[in-house]
């Protein structure tokens, strides 16, 4: 995924935050002046690149005070994933990531989960759709239906490191916009995952997962689908 100048700006802004011990939560940036000297930009990118970050929560615009490094929390995780680097430009780490332990995941939850816990799978998965047949917002149904995955898995690890993932990604797309071209794929992906889970089909699950990744990484053009053909079994 090419960035703009804007999007560059942005990341060298918070890579500056993250490697200066002295721009703590609370701080004040560096002068307009000295960020345009500093990335070699205009004025108007850097307010640019401002203005994105303190959408994402890293930065907080004080009117007639200056820029501050966010004192809310934001841009903080407990393994540092939900404030990567300006979340959009790192969709492709994202789902590398997430090919890698997702299929995983729904092999182990085809294989150890519960009746109950597998009926909770198919109830997200309805609720999903119910969602996107309303026209609502459906991203945080399709967060509990992978989440329902991961509890069925019975794996700790998983638990933790999936639902930082995705939020980071719903964050990316909620920025681009992209979530709006991907209801018909999720659908379709859904009921496929949800078929072979309820026949505890550990293998097709796994490969139904994989394509259902691949299919939204192709969709949102992120550019790593073409060098990760030889993953998660295929």
């Amino acid at each position: 995924m090419s960035l703009n100048l804007t999007d560059r700006t942005a990341d060298g802004i918070f890579q500056m935050i993250t490697s200066d011990p002295a721009l703590v939560p609370g701080e004040k940036l560096p002068n307009e002046a000295a960020l345009c000297e500093r990335f070699g930009v205009s004025r108007t990118t850097v307010r640019e690149a401002v203005r994105s970050l303190a959408a994402q929560g890293v930065l907080e615009v004080r009117r007639g005070r200056g820029t501050y490094v966010s004192s809310r929390g934001g841009m903080r995780s407990d393994i540092g994933l939900t404030g990567l680097e300006s979340v959009r430009t790192r969709l492709q780490d994202l789902f590398e990531i997430r090919l890698l332990v997702e299929p995983a995941t729904a092999a182990m939850a085809a294989e150890r989960g519960t009746e109950a816990e597998i009926a909770a799978i198919l109830r997200a998965a309805d609720a999903v759709a119910g969602q996107i047949a309303a026209g609502g917002d459906w991203s945080g149904a399709d967060l509990d239906f992978h989440q329902a995955f991961v509890a069925a898995s019975h794996n700790q690890f998983m638990q933790q490191l999936i639902p930082i993932i995705n939020k980071a990604i719903f964050e990316a797309w909620a920025l681009t916009g992209a979530h709006d071209l991907l209801p018909k794929t999720v659908l379709r992906d859904n009921e496929l995952l949800c078929d072979f889970v309820k026949n505890r089909d550990a293998i097709g699950a796994r490969h139904a997962m994989a394509v259902h990744i691949r299919n939204i990484m192709n969709l949102l053009d992120t550019g790593v689908s073409s060098h990760l053909s030889g993953s998660c079994g295929f």
